[in-house]
């Protein structure tokens, strides 16, 4: 492997661990890194004896936040540059170095919504898009909310908004919408949350 992929790697978010391949990799290379996001390939030797680029663009872990409150599931409006719109989301964020998903919805919630959870439980964890990305996500439920003060990144621009749960389904299910969101609000619907 090259020197870009054990460099990638040694900087992989421990939640995001990758398994040893099945197929031998010939070579992996990161191609370039935009300090938010890494985009490479692995040259990959195929069943068949044939080899083929597989390209990958990794981003750290992320959580997202299904939190509910007197009987409202707390959202965010927030304009999305990479699609042109403006839509409703659940709270979502990087996990940090160290963090797991649980504390990293805790200070995400805080952040973007100005809530603290007394509670948090981890509902799944999964690899997204997994045809191009390195990416996991984590769906966390956050409960006994207590009001506290937003601190939000410089690049967040976000009105937190609140809905009943009877209709957060079809808020989430509403154009323009995310994966991230309808899998985090059937994963609550489907845990009895909503």
């Amino acid at each position: 492997m090259s020197d870009g992929a054990r460099s990638a790697d040694a900087d992989r978010h421990e939640l995001a661990a990758l398994s040893d391949p099945e197929w031998p990799i010939i070579e992996s290379v990161a191609e370039y890194d935009t300090g938010w996001f890494t985009g490479g390939y692995d040259l990959v030797e195929q069943p068949d004896g044939s080899t083929k680029r597989y390209y990958w663009a990794e981003l750290p872990p992320a959580t997202v936040i299904v939190a509910v409150t007197d009987g409202e599931l707390l959202f965010v409006e927030q304009y999305r540059p990479t699609i042109r719109e403006t839509q409703y989301e659940l709270p979502a964020g990087i996990v940090e170095a160290g963090e797991s998903y649980c504390e990293a919805a805790a200070r995400e919630l805080q952040e973007e919504v100005g809530f603290r959870p007394g509670h948090t439980e981890l509902l799944q964890e999964f690899w997204c898009s997994t045809g191009l990305l390195r990416h996991r996500r984590g769906i966390v439920l956050a409960t006994d909310l207590t009001p506290a003060e937003r601190t939000l990144d410089s690049n967040e621009f976000l009105v937190p908004q609140s809905v009943p749960t009877d209709d957060a389904l079809a808020v989430a299910r509403r154009q323009p919408t995310n994966d991230a969101t309808l899998e985090g609000v059937l994963l609550a619907k489907e845990n009895g949350v909503l």
